[in-house]
């Protein structure tokens, strides 16, 4: 079904390189100059340093909100030698012991926030997952309703599209400052509960797309656009932070960016359709290097800029 590329034999070539230093520099606490990776990018570009989503920039901030400064953390073995940045310290300590407070629906709803927000992104800053990002107080939330209110009341802005973009809002009314306030009030809430009771009604684990169809159906039947791009990222945070309620292995959603990828990884030598073109080219990857889909996707992104 597939012949591969050139393209595909510098796409292993790339993720063993990053898999290497998200290891040593990530993960690990060689500094990125001294990597001695043999590559000028990666040495001196922190974009290119991770396999895996939980540990690319635009989830540094969600690590540390969900686990809190303890030995949790997947980073606990640098933060404790005091190898991480201000930002982390100061999320991580005043996030610790808020599993007491929520639960899935109010986690969910901070997955759905900071995705729709931006992520935090910012490229030009170091570490630039702390942009434009209301997480830093959300803390002091007990509630969804609690942090709705924030979101109405917050003194800056919080949404950020340097990197990231975030969605077209619905239309809001007068009472609202901005239409992602009125999202984040009216929608999310009602979304996360009800994506919360959709992961829970049984004991059967869900494909990755399975989730996803759910919120894409649910926006659709609530009047707004269908957020691919936001929803896949909350996807990819469940399998993340609670994979006992997703299938890892199963297949994903593809951005522009990694469909670009992907086009030049192999050849579609008996034209099928485009979806089961690139998750034969996903399975091909899972087969040569272990990486699940929502993973390997996210690796086709920095691929093709790197």
């Amino acid at each position: 079904m597939l012949e591969t590329t050139e393209y595909y034999d510098e796409y292993i070539r790339y993720f063993n390189l990053a898999k290497d230093q998200q290891e040593k520099c990530n993960l690990g606490t060689i500094p990125y100059k001294e990597s001695c990776m043999g590559d000028d990018l990666l040495e001196n570009v922190e974009l290119y340093d991770v396999v895996e989503r939980k540990f690319a920039g635009f989830s540094q901030i969600v690590n540390d909100v969900f686990y809190g400064w303890t030995s949790e953390h997947p980073y606990w073995h640098k933060m404790e030698k005091g190898i991480h940045s201000r930002q982390r310290e100061v999320v991580a300590k005043d996030w610790t012991g808020k599993h007491v407070d929520f639960k899935l629906p109010e986690w969910l709803y901070i997955f759905i926030l900071h995705r729709v927000c931006g992520s935090g992104i910012n490229y030009s800053y170091k570490p630039s997952g702390y942009h434009n990002t209301i997480l830093f107080n959300l803390y002091n939330c007990k509630t969804i309703e609690d942090m709705t209110k924030m979101v109405n009341t917050y003194p800056t802005s919080f949404y950020t599209s340097v990197g990231y973009q975030f969605p077209q809002f619905p239309k809001p009314p007068a009472s609202y400052k901005r239409a992602g306030d009125y999202y984040l009030t009216e929608f999310a809430p009602r979304l996360a509960r009800e994506l919360a009771e959709f992961l829970e009604k049984s004991n059967a684990k869900k494909d990755l797309r399975e989730i996803g169809d759910f919120m894409l159906k649910w926006n659709v039947a609530n009047g707004l656009k269908q957020y691919h791009f936001q929803y896949a990222a909350v996807v990819a945070d469940i399998a993340d932070w609670y994979p006992q309620y997703v299938n890892k292995e199963s297949h994903f959603y593809y951005g522009s960016n990694a469909v670009e990828c992907i086009s030049y990884l192999a050849i579609n030598t008996k034209k099928i359709k485009q979806e089961k073109y690139l998750d034969a080219v996903m399975d091909k990857i899972y087969e040569d290097t272990g990486a699940y889909a929502y993973n390997a996707e996210d690796v086709c992104c920095d691929f093709i800029r790197w």
